[in-house]
């Protein structure tokens, strides 16, 4: 009975010129359950990513590492996602279609183009520091400055900038990328060669040159880790002590490798469906998948800008303990960030800082 009605109402739409969404189409039940998932995603996306940027921006400690102005830029890049772009595609999912006029309209998917994609950039450029703190541990410091890295962050996102605005401009149309604003019409997919060159070069430009950088400077990474290995391996025949003092030093910069590695793994796992669905379209025509492939597989690869804070959590016990102390002990936390005088019971403050100190900068 409700898929006649909305039959109805799409056509009716459609013959006024007004594009409805394919959740106006789903059962009722299915677009509740998919609009209270979203809606967990988007609390996470903005609670979590805020207490990366309030611990990394705050800490003592953290402020004076160079690395951290990246993990600050790529959670500014998530956080923008759970703030601007999520809450209008949450309302397009219950109401079935577009509401917020075509000016927001185009600024809510040139965001969306812009945000995702610096998420992956800084990606790239983590496993890239994480390569250099991996192959030169004691020149490090010296390379990785806190100038150089507001310079690459910098760039990272006047790189993103760049690739979101043709739409903007005509060329393609964000319609095509992004299912909830709008109906993509042929003229403005592949059936030209500047819009079939933006597809492909916007696909292998960002997501696949990031893809392509990460996978050449981990396989860089896991064999300078595997000759550490074998140097210690030997030194321990001779200095059994000098090389456990090794291993232990080793350790943290190994345990910051994985742990940025599950980020990166994280974010292929979600957006490579939307990708990969953008590249049999190319080929097949737009309508391959089915009318709700676009937007199932978009709403996974938004699922990403909340697992990172998940992901630190998970990983380092100093993370879990700064996200505990912004809301449950309120003196601690002002003790930490407000910079207020010293508390005598603070002996057990500074091995924490010094944990999470080890998984941003772990080169030491």
């Amino acid at each position: 009975m409700r898929t006649n009605i909305t039959d109805q109402c799409c056509a009716e739409s459609l013959n006024s010129g007004e594009f409805r969404l394919v959740t106006s189409l789903w059962p009722f039940s299915a677009v509740i359950v998919t609009f209270l998932l979203m809606i967990i995603i988007n609390v996470a996306t903005i609670v979590g990513n805020m207490i990366v940027i309030v611990a990394v921006t705050k800490i003592d400690a953290l402020k004076k590492m160079a690395n951290n102005q990246a993990v600050i830029s790529l959670a500014v890049a998530d956080l923008l996602v759970g703030l601007l772009v999520m809450p209008c595609a949450i309302d397009s999912i219950l109401v079935g279609r577009w509401r917020f006029g075509h000016i927001w309209g185009k600024l809510n998917a040139f965001g969306n183009f812009c945000f995702c994609i610096s998420s992956i950039m800084h990606l790239a450029l983590l496993s890239v520091d994480r390569y250099i703190a991996i192959s030169r541990p004691l020149g490090y410091v010296s390379i990785v400055t806190k100038s150089r890295a507001r310079i690459a962050c910098f760039f990272l996102w006047m790189y993103s900038t760049f690739w979101a605005l043709p739409p903007l401009f005509g060329v393609s149309s964000y319609e095509c990328f992004i299912p909830y604003v709008g109906k993509c019409l042929k003229k403005d997919w592949v059936q030209t060669q500047l819009a079939l060159a933006f597809t492909v070069a916007v696909v292998c430009g960002t997501y696949g040159s990031a893809v392509v950088v990460m996978f050449y400077v981990y396989t860089k990474i896991f064999i300078a880790i595997y000759k550490q290995s074998r140097t210690i391996g030997v030194a321990m025949d001779v200095l059994r002590r000098n090389s456990l003092e090794t291993a232990r030093i080793n350790s943290p910069a190994k345990k910051g490798v994985i742990t940025v590695l599950i980020v990166i793994g994280t974010y292929m796992v979600c957006w490579s469906p939307f990708c990969i669905l953008l590249f049999i379209q190319m080929s097949q025509g737009k309508e391959a998948g089915g009318p709700a492939a676009d937007l199932v597989t978009m709403f996974i690869g938004f699922a990403n800008s909340a697992c990172n804070p998940i992901i630190y959590c998970i990983r380092h016990r100093a993370f879990r303990e700064a996200a505990k102390a912004l809301f449950l002990r309120n003196e601690f936390f002002q003790r930490i960030f407000r910079k207020q005088r010293p508390v005598q019971r603070s002996s057990s403050i500074r091995p924490r800082t010094t944990t999470l100190t080890s998984f941003l900068q772990l080169s030491e």
